[in-house]
């Protein structure tokens, strides 16, 4: 089992790394009715309203406790413009377009994930439930919201329990999970919604050319490439499993992402942090440019923090906005 730290190593090739410190702040989905939105991430997952937007119909949702300061948000959420009820109103209509296969809510503790899993046992329509697997790094819990975002509940298990097979290569699995181990060995206690240090561990995204988006995601943004998987790669900066995964699981012969489309529902974008520092804002940006990449410095959303930020595309319209924290 390896467990040393590569970085310098892979330096050596002079390709671009990302880095070690980037991890995924924020996503922002759009949604067919926001109310119904709101309570679902509220009462079913346990968000808290951190701030809330009549003029451009957005509310902002993070772990939020009366008296804590610096909180920033989580999840995003927009009403769109017009609503197809037909797609959001049908879970088994698939809707083959480049997007969001999941977001990824991680848990800082086991126990959390024990107390949530019993909770959706209890409150979850069974409409909106998925699924729940051991990845051998996290144990997951799956579901959907009212528009069919898929949204994933983890906890790690601990770093020194990963095995990395190679130089930035990381064994994972998709196997059953054991709910009974996880019931009976955690002292967990009722659900009282998301704990501080809850944060977004990564995205999962659908994507039309897997070899076209691996070239994006590690040659542009800098990722290492950790895993493979029939018809997915995973992605991730340092010593981590992944923080973005893609996958062509609904075909190549997809629809871009419809990112600035405000009549439909699905993902708007999500967010990078980077930390604020103007050498890596700038080496980011040259490398970006350098490669024929559009950068995007209007900023549409009304959200704190972000003086500092850009957005991108990826090679199928996914937006992506870069945070320097």
């Amino acid at each position: 089992m390896d467990h040393n730290n590569s970085n310098n190593s892979n330096k050596k090739d002079n390709r671009f790394i990302a880095n070690p410190s980037l991890k995924i702040d924020h996503v922002h989905l759009k949604v067919s009715n926001l109310q119904n939105s709101i309570d679902f991430y509220e009462s079913i997952l346990g968000f808290r309203m951190v701030q809330k937007s009549s003029e451009n119909n957005t509310s902002y949702l993070g772990t939020y406790e009366p008296g804590q300061d610096g909180v920033s948000s989580l999840l995003v959420l927009s009403q769109i413009d017009s609503v197809d009820s037909n797609i959001t109103s049908n879970p088994s209509i698939i809707k083959r377009e480049a997007g969001l296969y999941h977001f990824a809510i991680l848990l800082p503790e086991r126990k959390f994930l024990a107390s949530f899993l019993q909770h959706i046992q209890e409150n979850l329509r069974p409409q909106y439930y998925e699924g729940m697997a051991d990845h051998a790094v996290s144990e997951s819990l799956y579901l959907h919201d009212p528009d069919n975002n898929g949204i994933e509940v983890y906890h790690d298990r601990h770093p020194s329990e990963w095995i990395w097979t190679g130089q930035n290569k990381i064994h994972m699995v998709t196997e059953p999970l054991d709910v009974k181990n996880l019931l009976n060995s955690e002292s967990y206690g009722t659900w009282k919604g998301f704990p501080k240090k809850t944060s977004i561990g990564h995205v999962h995204l659908h994507v039309s050319n897997l070899p076209k988006a691996k070239k994006f995601y590690q040659d542009m943004i800098g990722l290492y490439h950790t895993a493979s998987y029939p018809g997915a790669n995973f992605f991730a900066a340092d010593r981590y499993h992944h923080h973005v995964a893609t996958n062509s699981w609904i075909g190549t012969n997809i629809l871009p992402n419809s990112a600035n489309n405000l009549n439909n529902v699905g993902l708007d974008h999500f967010a990078i942090q980077i930390p604020d520092d103007n050498k890596e804002k700038n080496s980011l940006k040259n490398q970006l440019l350098s490669n024929g990449i559009s950068i995007d410095e209007n900023l549409l959303e009304l959200e704190y923090r972000q003086e500092s930020s850009f957005y991108v595309y990826d090679q199928d319209g996914i937006k992506i906005q870069f945070i320097f924290l």
